[in-house]
């Protein structure tokens, strides 16, 4: 009688131990895949509006994903001499691609183009980020007060020259939503005209930046 209550506890013991391995398999491997292919899916996106031509990026950095969600972060100097950018893509089938480019003033020069390699477990990251901006409107800026100024400092942008533009765009296929502003954290310091929009920018740029710098 004891041997068959020792062999049915140690049954029972056996029984509870594969069901323990099987819910951590669960929830370190097939349930993450769940989740980022939940997550890792284009949402709709309030667009700026919808240009004549496809964006330029698609055919610059060879996307066969005509309707892949490209997002730029990018830097110029006073005066324009080029564009340095971060640029990610994300791909309808769940994947994530970055890129650094370089782009001249000059159309003759062909863009320098640097493609950075993001592991695989760095997809859901990026795709998290996305969708908050996404769901909590930060995409949405007042574009007229990125770069607005009163008559009482109009002298801004001329005492900071050789300070940087800021630049953001989103661009899916020929939909596209474009912000830039020149200076915005020496209005911000200063909470000149329109800083709380330029914060929002910076918030945003330096969010995916982080992101990307991980």
């Amino acid at each position: 009688m004891q041997t068959e209550k020792k062999n049915s506890l140690t049954m029972l013991s056996l029984d509870v131990t594969y069901y323990m391995k099987y819910l951590l398999l669960y929830f370190f491997t097939i349930c993450p895949v769940i989740i980022c292919a939940q997550n890792s899916k284009i949402k709709e996106i309030q667009f700026e509006g919808i240009a004549i031509e496809e964006n330029s990026y698609t055919e610059i950095l060879k996307l066969k994903d005509q309707n892949a969600l490209i997002i730029q972060i990018g830097y110029s100097s006073y005066p324009i001499r080029g564009l340095d950018s971060d640029v990610i893509v994300y791909l309808n089938n769940g994947k994530v691609e970055l890129y650094k480019i370089a782009e001249y003033v000059e159309n003759e020069v062909e863009a320098k183009v640097k493609k950075v390699k993001i592991k695989k477990n760095n997809y859901l990251q990026y795709w998290s980020f996305l969708n908050t901006c996404i769901t909590q409107r930060k995409f949405k800026i007042d574009k007229a007060k990125l770069n607005f100024e009163d008559k009482e400092n109009t002298t801004l942008a001329l005492a900071t020259s050789g300070g940087q533009t800021y630049h953001f765009n989103v661009y899916q296929n020929k939909k596209y939503i474009n912000y830039s502003s020149f200076a915005p954290k020496i209005s911000i310091s200063q909470k000149y005209p329109g800083f709380e929009e330029k914060q929002r920018l910076v918030d945003l740029m330096e969010g995916f930046e982080d992101i990307i710098n991980y």
